[in-house]
């Protein structure tokens, strides 16, 4: 058995400024979550690694690969997908790093971050990877199969805020900051939370009060039928 305190390194084992107002509202509900203290995954991510047969988990691995599909064994760290990712500085791990994770088969390491909600899935890695690991499609697998997985906590408040941006989707065929911004922190128990921002975006025309449900909200909810219809299938996770 190995001691890996950091990928690659092995020791011997001692035992928004101009962004969309739902875009700045979901960029804040994050950032902010990851100043919370206390949470689950930090005894995960703060931990030393220990690669054994034992440790590797390699099931959820290729579930992984299989939604995605593509293999993490295919990458060989030549680092181009983080040099060229816009959010790498927001991230604990960069992707290169995340597949690297993978390949050891330490998942709940990967979802006890947030790396993989960071991601913009503008595909850069994917385009300059050298020998086609798909690794947008593999950040996108791992954040759907994160809200099943037995593991640490998946980064503070960061599922709330998924599943309550969805909800509103549902709800009103397009997003309602208000009302997301608003319902999150009353369920996150930060009740006081941007208190002091929602009157200014309010005065400036970036909030609206009020919100009219969008006029296609029939083909919307056909969509999420289908897409529920397919999970009892076992079609899509």
């Amino acid at each position: 058995m190995r001691h890996l305190s950091a990928p690659g390194a092995f020791h011997p084992h001692p035992t928004l400024r101009h962004a969309p107002p739902f875009i700045a509202v979901c960029r804040r509900i994050i950032h902010g979550s990851t100043l919370q203290k206390g949470r689950k995954g930090d005894s995960v991510k703060n931990s030393k690694m220990y690669l054994s047969t034992e440790t590797m988990n390699l099931g959820f691995v290729r579930k992984v690969e299989a939604l995605s599909g593509s293999s993490v064994r295919r990458c060989f760290q030549c680092g181009k997908c983080s040099a060229g990712c816009p959010m790498r500085t927001f991230m604990e791990h960069p992707p290169n790093r995340i597949v690297r994770l993978l390949q050891l088969g330490q998942w709940e390491r990967v979802l006890a971050g947030r790396s993989i909600w960071y991601c913009a899935s503008c595909e850069t890695c994917s385009s300059r990877c050298p020998n086609k690991v798909d690794l947008a499609a593999i950040m996108d697998a791992l954040r759907k199969l994160s809200w099943d997985a037995n593991g640490p906590s998946k980064e503070s408040y960061v599922q709330l805020a998924n599943r309550l941006f969805i909800e509103n989707i549902k709800t009103y065929g397009r997003q309602y900051e208000m009302r997301l911004a608003a319902v999150f922190n009353i369920k996150s128990g930060q009740f006081m939370k941007d208190f002091l921002l929602g009157p200014k975006l309010l005065t400036k025309g970036k909030l609206k009060v009020f919100h009219q449900k969008n006029r296609n909200i029939g083909e919307i909810e056909q969509i999420f039928s289908r897409i529920e219809e397919m999970r009892k299938k076992g079609e899509a996770p």
